[in-house]
Formats: C-alpha cells, sequence, structure tokens
C-alpha cells in the first residue's frame, strides 16, 4: 500500500506539534539550582561553584547522588571526607601561626575561638559523614552547563537546609510553596546549610580575602565613598552627606543644561574610567600606609539625562601577594522619576537639608521644579543605597561566622 504523501502544510502542523511537546517537556524539567550533563548522559544537579575551562564543580546532596549515581556517589563522599581532613588541618596550621593583631580583642577572641571550632572538628574527623559533597569534573567529561538564576540557587539551598524531600526534582513554585508554608523565607543562603558543608583547601589568596573581611568587620573600619570620579575617606558611622548631594545634583543639573554657555562637558567614558581607577589606587594607598588588609568602596553614579542613580559598592581585599582585589561587588539602579514621599520627606525635613535648601533659593540659582528632581535624586540614591548595604550585609555574614567554609571566590566582583 503506497504511502500517502504530506502537503508542506501537513509537515509544519507536526512540526509545531513536535516543538510545542519538546517546550512543554523542557518547562517541566525545570527545577532549581544548576544542571550539568555528563558525556555519559549522566545528570546532576546542586549549585556550581565553578565552572572554568578546565573543570565543573558542582555541590550536590549526597543523599540524592546516592539514589540517582552510586558509582559517583560512592568516588565522591570518599573525596570529600579527605578533603574535609585536609581543609581543617590547613585551617588549624594557619590559625597556629596567625600573629594576634596588636590592641585587637575583638579579632584576637575571633581568631581563638575559630582555632577551638577547628580543632574540635578536626578531633572528631574520622565520623564525618558528609551531607553534602563537592563534585569536581574535567571538562572533558561534560557535555552541557545549565547554569541557574541565583534566586534559584539560593532556593535549593533551603529546600536542603529544611530537609524538603526531592528538591533537587521539583520546581520552584512547588519549593516556594512548601517553604511558605513553614514560615521560611528563602532569602539569602541559610545559615543552618552553611554550617553543614564540608571544608576544603583554600588557595592563599582566599584565605588573605577572609582575613581581610574579618579585620574590617571587628577591628577598625576603612570606608570610602563617592561621586563620580571623586572618593573620600568617611568615618565609621558617618551617614551619607544628603545636602552636599543635592549640590552636586544641582551642579550637574545645572552644567547638563547650560554646559554649552559655560564651556564644560560631562567626562567621556574612558577618561571617566580612569578617574576612578586613579581613585581606587589612591584608596589603596591609604589602606597600606596605615596597614589595613580590607576595605569597602560605595560610589554613587548620577545620569541626569537618564533620571537614574546608581550606587556600587566593593570590598577591597589585599591578597597573598600583596596585590589587591575587588572579592564583592554590587551595583543597584534607580529610578529617579519614581515618587517615594516617605524618603523625601525625610530628606526635606533634614536640618541640613533646609539650610542647603535655603541658601539655593535666596540666591535663585535653582528652581522649584529643579529642586524637586534633584530631592527625587536624593530619595533614589538612599533606595539603592539601601539595598546594597543589605548585600554587602548579607555576603559579610555569610562568610564570617568561619573561616573553613563556605568558598570564597576572590574572581568575584571583577
Amino acid at each position: 500500500m503506497p504511502v500517502p504523501r504530506m502537503s508542506c502544510r501537513h509537515w509544519l502542523r507536526i512540526a509545531a506539534v513536535l516543538v510545542t511537546f519538546a517546550a512543554t517537556a523542557d518547562a517541566a524539567d525545570r527545577t532549581v539550582g544548576d544542571h550539568v550533563t555528563l558525556r555519559n548522559g549522566s545528570k546532576l544537579r546542586g549549585v556550581l561553584l565553578e565552572n572554568s575551562d578546565k573543570s565543573v564543580t558542582l555541590l550536590v546532596s549526597a543523599k540524592w547522588l546516592s539514589v540517582t549515581n552510586t558509582k559517583l556517589h560512592q568516588t565522591s563522599r570518599v573525596q570529600t571526607v579527605a578533603n574535609n581532613k585536609t581543609g581543617l588541618e590547613q585551617a588549624v596550621r594557619r590559625l597556629k601561626a596567625e600573629l594576634p593583631p596588636a590592641g585587637d580583642a575583638a579579632v584576637s577572641a575571633f581568631l581563638k575561638q575559630q582555632l577551638e571550632d577547628v580543632q574540635a572538628e578536626l578531633a572528631n574527623v574520622d565520623k564525618f559523614d558528609p551531607d553534602f559533597l563537592w563534585l569536581t569534573l574535567p571538562m572533558k567529561d561534560v557535555a552541557r552547563v545549565d547554569a541557574a538564576t541565583l534566586e534559584h540557587r539560593q532556593l535549593l539551598t533551603w529546600a536542603w537546609a529544611e530537609g524538603l524531600d526531592r528538591a533537587e526534582a521539583r520546581s520552584g513554585e512547588e519549593l516556594s510553596r512548601d517553604l511558605k508554608s513553614r514560615n521560611v523565607s528563602p532569602v539569602g543562603w541559610p545559615l543552618a546549610f552553611i554550617e553543614r558543608l564540608p571544608a576544603r583547601e583554600q588557595t592563599d589568596n582566599e584565605w588573605a580575602a577572609r582575613r581581610a573581611l574579618v579585620d574590617y568587620a571587628l577591628g577598625l573600619r576603612l570606608d570610602f565613598q563617592g561621586t563620580g570620579d571623586v572618593l573620600a575617606r568617611v568615618g565609621k558611622e558617618a551617614p551619607a552627606d544628603v545636602g552636599q548631594l543635592l549640590v552636586e545634583l544641582l551642579r550637574q543639573q545645572l552644567q547638563s543644561q547650560f554646559g554649552d554657555l559655560l564651556g564644560e562637558r560631562p567626562a567621556k567614558n574612558g577618561q571617566d574610567n580612569a578617574t576612578k581607577s586613579e581613585s581606587l589606587t589612591k584608596a589603596i594607598q591609604t589602606a597600606e600606609s596605615e596597614k589595613r588588609n580590607g576595605f569597602r568602596v560605595t560610589r554613587l553614579d548620577l545620569a541626569i539625562e537618564r533620571q537614574e542613580s546608581t550606587v556600587t559598592t566593593q570590598f577591597v581585599a589585599r591578597l597573598a601577594d600583596g596585590s589587591w582585589r575587588s572579592v564583592f561587588q554590587h551595583t543597584e539602579r534607580a529610578d529617579a522619576k519614581q515618587a517615594r514621599p516617605d524618603i523625601e520627606k525625610r530628606i526635606q525635613d533634614d536640618p541640613q537639608v533646609k539650610k542647603v535648601l535655603d541658601l539655593i533659593r535666596q540666591f535663585g540659582v535653582a528652581g522649584d521644579a529643579q529642586i524637586q528632581q534633584a530631592i527625587r535624586f536624593g530619595a533614589a540614591t538612599m533606595t539603592a543605597q539601601q539595598i546594597c548595604d543589605r548585600e554587602f550585609a548579607a555576603f559579610r555574614d555569610v562568610h564570617l561566622p568561619s573561616l573553613v567554609r563556605p568558598t570564597l571566590s576572590v574572581s568575584r566582583g571583577n
């Protein structure tokens, strides 16, 4: 019996059905966390730590891997147990070699407690049964890496921390619903999860970055703030100078409007980047002269034309070789066209701001509309800065409790 010929339209319909089916199947398979597919067909699900040209490092649940890939579970468990012991021994050696910082009781007490804690772990290391395993896979064995969003990675770790069943095989919507039923808000990284991570060996640079964060958080702080290409040192408790910010905003607005008459031009991007680098170099010189190992920089960039305020904050640490690198960075943009009545009122009620506004009105350098827009810029900036502060606090709180976990990437923020 001859096979009936099918028209082009029929083939298009079949293709459309197949595409729809594939898309539906793919959507159903969208689970939280990172996915790594090996060349042998095995699929791994967890949290991606490193993804370089040479290898991929993935953190997975030991329970999940024992069910889905018994052979890989056995080999990776042995390796994780060995790495945990090596990492703890390395931390003990480093902590014993640390010289207690002179005149800094808080940092000294922290280092002493860390040594006691790590030694206690090491005393029971032979009984260690890891809940999570580190898998480092050579790229020659990896066929595909599907990276998740930060929110989905964190959602998976909250599901792990809460012991939710089959967390790796469920959608983000399902896990969020289950966590909500337990009154758990999956924001940031759960400390209960971090405490269960196996230790790993650390590079000299990672250890140096950790120590810089400890010195900054518990010892004398060094902070810089600035707008554009200018950075200025601020005190430990110094608030943002909103009055000065308003003056700067009005100056830039006037320059934007009357730049042709004044013969002024905004700096080009290349020049701006060069001056920013120069200002950061000066901050590093200050840190070195005061023998500090880390400092924080918060920089404000105002886009008058786009009516947008951008705040970038970073933590810069001295590495083992004496070089400096940003190990944390977060940028937040806020729309200055958006009304924020509560924050705007707080700005207007500030005594310093009132004084600046009185002078501006007295000399007639700006109209009410410009002043209102400047205040909205101030409100947008404060909103962006608050978010940056929260992000840095989350980074600090995750890495400060322990000097052995979790991993701190020294390439972050570059």
